[in-house]
């Protein structure tokens, strides 16, 4: 029997000795879902005691903004509808992975609604995207949505997480939006990007945090170079992103030659070693990449304003985001709004198989379960 039936069987079968009563049939399908999450594509006991759900194509538009998106119907939507943001992916909304996830919480009662968002498909990360996302949860609690008139949930991962929160801060979206989950997201850009250039996490106990993944430095470059004015900054940077991803050291000179003031300033940034020296490096940025760093910058923002409870997931060994900013985005928020789930052995938005792992995250799923029921 494979490593991981044995340990859905196990966390099954502790999830039924742990939950009262009335959670036991919930804590059951919350391991079904984990099962099937595994499984991907793949056959699963969850498959086989549901209908595969429809996906059908959901354009919508905002005022002057049109957007594509798909949206998945369960057989039975007993648990309310769920935006879900797709992550930095050349395929966007029809990414293979972000399609079997989408079946599994459809499977599991979600009406998924999954927006296109063109910034995270070619990794121009930025306040569109705040935008895009506040206009999908317009349209999901429109008359004409699939929450018709009600609330709706928002799911997002890694740098998209930032954006969804500002997105359910808006006027006129945070008395729509009833809960947020974040997996991996940030919470200071600024200290994200000391981390990913330095190693140094300031919220973790003296600095310490394990080693950042190599190409998270160039992802981070790959993401903020569209902002520049010269398109000969952009292009030199992005090619300089795309040769170091692939080899640390790769050539560069010919690139680095064509830099003029502004792609300067941001490769100076990205290439930091001095955890002391990123403010006053960030401080030569061009004006319009600060203000949108500051405007994604949940650190910065008005945490009152935000009336969604949050469920974050954050592997306590993320090598991307550390764990940390899962933690101060808890306590920045009023007591009892967030719960931080950490699931051990969990990367940045990977997951290996384990009892380890299965535990935090069996826990996380049966919660949003649970969420989606008093949603509906």
């Amino acid at each position: 029997m494979p490593i991981r039936t044995i340990t859905l069987l196990i966390l099954t079968a502790v999830a039924v000795a742990l939950s009262g009563c009335a959670g036991v049939g919930r804590g059951y399908e919350a391991a079904l879902v984990l099962g099937d999450m595994a499984a991907g594509a793949d056959d699963s006991r969850l498959k086989r005691r549901t209908e595969t759900p429809q996906r059908e194509d959901r354009p919508f538009r905002i005022e002057d903004r049109d957007y594509e998106a798909d949206l998945y119907l369960p057989e039975n939507p007993r648990r309310g509808t769920l935006v879900l943001v797709h992550g930095f992916t050349e395929d966007g909304r029809r990414d293979a992975r972000l399609v079997d996830f989408a079946n599994t919480l459809a499977r599991a009662g979600f009406r998924i609604l999954v927006p296109e968002l063109d910034g995270l498909r070619d990794l121009s990360f930025s306040t569109r995207e705040a935008e895009a996302i506040a206009d999908a949860i317009r349209y999901a609690t429109g008359p004409d949505g699939p929450a018709q008139g009600g609330t709706t949930a928002v799911a997002a991962i890694s740098f998209a997480v930032g954006p969804a929160l500002v997105a359910a801060m808006e006027d006129d979206t945070r008395d729509h939006v009833s809960f947020v989950i974040s997996v991996g997201g940030y919470y200071d850009l600024p200290d994200m990007l000391r981390y990913v250039t330095t190693g140094h996490d300031r919220g973790s106990a003296e600095g310490r945090a394990p080693p950042p993944q190599r190409q998270a430095r160039w992802a981070a470059l790959q993401s903020q170079s569209h902002w520049l004015d010269d398109p000969r900054d952009r292009q030199a940077l992005e090619t300089i992103a795309e040769r170091r991803m692939e080899e640390e050291h790769a050539y560069a000179v010919d690139q680095l030659r064509r830099l003029g003031p502004q792609g300067r300033a941001v490769y100076s940034l990205i290439m930091n070693r001095d955890p002391q020296r990123v403010e006053p490096l960030m401080e030569n940025l061009p004006p319009r990449l600060l203000e949108e760093l500051a405007a994604l910058n949940l650190a910065e923002q008005d945490l009152d304003r935000l009336r969604a409870r949050v469920v974050m997931i954050h592997g306590p060994d993320d090598r991307v985001i550390p764990v940390s900013h899962s933690e101060r985005l808890r306590d920045a928020l009023p007591e009892g709004q967030a719960r931080l789930f950490k699931a051990g052995g969990m990367g940045h938005v990977d997951v290996s198989p384990g009892l380890r792992d299965g535990w935090g995250l069996w826990r996380a799923t049966a919660y949003v379960l649970r969420l989606g029921e008093e949603q509906q």
